[in-house]
């Protein structure tokens, strides 16, 4: 009885020291959706990154530090990356930056397209603005 004792105790510490693999946008592998906007007066930045398992971060400010906001589910992540693929956002080339830029990222290693949009006058290919807006209102 002792010794199991003795043996449970030894085992039990290495249980609860397993962690789960921590995702972030610097070391996570699979897509990633890039929404974001900078510039202005101030020059903030304000950045949000969608894993394709759905793990949302937001990073703003200047130190570019980024939190975990939440996890969406399975099928509005799939949703997400479907309307971004219908778009064709891994292939539309357009970069107008102005004062304040917003930009849009498609991240599908080892490639990436990113459209920018803000200039004066300029306004960015159909259906970008909706689909940022889209983005936005489901982070």
């Amino acid at each position: 009885m002792m010794r199991l004792l003795l043996t449970t105790f030894c085992f039990l510490p290495l249980l609860f020291s397993c962690k789960s693999t921590q995702y972030t946008p610097k070391n996570y592998k699979g897509s990633q959706i890039i929404a974001g906007s900078s510039g202005g007066v101030t020059g903030m930045m304000k950045e949000y990154i969608l894993l394709d398992n759905g793990h949302l971060f937001l990073s703003k400010g200047l130190t570019g530090e980024w939190k975990e906001v939440r996890k969406l589910k399975k099928s509005k992540t799939r949703e997400i990356f479907k309307k971004a693929e219908i778009l064709g956002l891994s292939t539309v080339k357009f970069k107008h930056p102005g004062n304040m830029t917003y930009y849009l990222n498609l991240k599908q290693p080892p490639r990436s397209n990113e459209i920018k949009w803000g200039e004066s006058g300029i306004s960015p290919p159909e259906g970008i603005s909706e689909f940022y807006n889209y983005l936005l209102s489901n982070f």
